[in-house]
């Protein structure tokens, strides 16, 4: 009994922020060295458009609580049941050319009912990603904790599992 009440359950936040570079999504959770840790980034043209999409099907299904919100910076602390999954929903968008057209099954995937086992599907992604990258470890430029190259070869390994487990098609 005391061991349950002292193990704290994982924070995970999904956070955009605006950079000289553009508009990031970020990802973060608990890093190598027990601090919080950037663990999924992603940028482009239609970052702030997925983070919309990711922000709202969260806020709905009640998964999400906002922490704090300013002209360059927008952070939500994310559930525990569902932090990992989100974080391998991020993974399979990583390498998306049009990561929005993944938004639609965002919320049936998170919620695992439409897709059975999704949310531990996703959330076991993750903690791959996680386990991957100690063992190769990312360049210190890449300024997050799992390794891109890593994760680029998990998410095109997912984008297989989404369509023979769910017959989710690679949007196009």
């Amino acid at each position: 009994m005391a061991a349950e009440e002292s193990s704290k359950p994982v924070l995970y936040r999904l956070v955009l922020r605006k950079t000289a570079r553009g508009l990031i999504i970020q990802f973060r959770g608990p890093g190598s060295q027990g601090r919080e840790a950037t663990l999924v980034r992603i940028g482009g043209r239609k970052a702030q458009q997925l983070f919309d999409m990711l922000s709202t099907a969260l806020k709905n299904g009640n998964y999400i609580e906002e922490e704090a919100s300013t002209g360059n910076y927008t952070s939500y602390k994310i559930k525990p049941e569902v932090g990992a999954a989100v974080g391998g929903f991020l993974v399979i968008t990583r390498r998306s050319r049009d990561p929005t057209a993944w938004a639609p099954y965002f919320a049936d995937l998170i919620g695992g009912t439409k897709y059975p086992g999704s949310r531990e599907v996703l959330s076991s992604v993750l903690s791959l990603g996680l386990q991957l990258s100690k063992i190769s470890p990312p360049p210190a430029r890449a300024r997050m904790q799992l390794n891109p190259k890593i994760l680029d070869a998990i998410s095109a390994g997912l984008k297989v599992t989404a369509r023979k487990l769910w017959g989710i098609r690679s949007p196009k």
